[in-house]
């Protein structure tokens, strides 16, 4: 991989993994607009799967909570695995162009979704109903385009959880969505070896990156640093789309 290609890879792995260790999200809808600029998306997707897994794993034991989530997301979570497969064979057919728009489109509506604070309630009785569609909905985008935020944050943040164990929750679910999707691309010829290579270098601006985010995480306006992360992924996610 050209070197200043990968130097742009580290910084943002580095950029984006302070970032969720401040706020607990972010990794991959961060990563992934960033690096497809530079790079075909079926390449960028397995890169950055294993520095999100080890950005996931570090979030889950800051937070806790883990059995706890198992035993009310498990639906949640299963229902992703059969949309992750198809989402990776459409993106195997379709290729990197329509992908990219998709990605793009993601990244804007996730970003527009945050900066209106728009609250959704499900009943609890409606909860284990909606998991289903949600799981299966959210593995076939994050198959086709790497992203595991739509609709899963949105669905968790509707069932009022508190800080911790919304944010163990959701990365959980892209924990185990990771470890199913590198199967997959492996299945399908979509990952090499020199990339995950390349992707465990990763883990050392990602732990960084977690370690200096975590720090600062109750020392830093929270709000303010997530206002200006979510223009620049709108100005990202257009810009995709007009270079898709």
């Amino acid at each position: 991989m050209d070197t200043n290609i990968l130097i742009i890879v580290y910084a943002t792995f580095f950029a984006a993994a302070f970032i969720k260790g401040l706020t607990g999200i972010g990794f991959v809808s961060l990563c992934l607009p960033i690096l497809a600029l530079f790079m075909k998306l079926e390449e960028a997707i397995p890169l950055v799967a294993i520095a999100s897994l080890i950005s996931n794993v570090m979030i889950i034991y800051q937070t806790g909570r883990l059995k706890q989530s198992i035993r009310r997301f498990w639906l949640l979570y299963l229902s992703a695995f059969p949309g992750i497969y198809a989402g990776v064979f459409i993106l195997n057919m379709v290729g990197n162009y329509a992908a990219k728009i998709i990605l793009g489109i993601l990244s804007i509506a996730y970003s527009i979704l945050i900066l209106l604070k728009i609250e959704i309630s499900i009943p609890e009785n409606k909860e284990k109903l909606l998991s289903i569609p949600v799981g299966l909905t959210n593995g076939f985008l994050n198959g086709l385009t790497g992203t595991q935020i739509i609709p899963m944050l949105p669905y968790l943040l509707s069932l009022k959880l508190d800080r911790n164990g919304m944010i163990n929750a959701i990365n959980l679910g892209f924990t185990l969505s990771i470890i199913v999707l590198l199967i997959i691309f492996g299945k399908f010829d979509l990952i090499s070896l020199e990339t995950l290579k390349y992707s465990i270098l990763g883990a050392i601006p990602v732990v960084a990156g977690i370690y200096l985010g975590g720090k600062l995480r109750h020392g830093v306006s929270e709000e303010r640093f997530k206002l200006a992360v979510l223009i620049i992924l709108i100005i990202i996610g257009v810009n995709l789309i007009l270079n898709a």
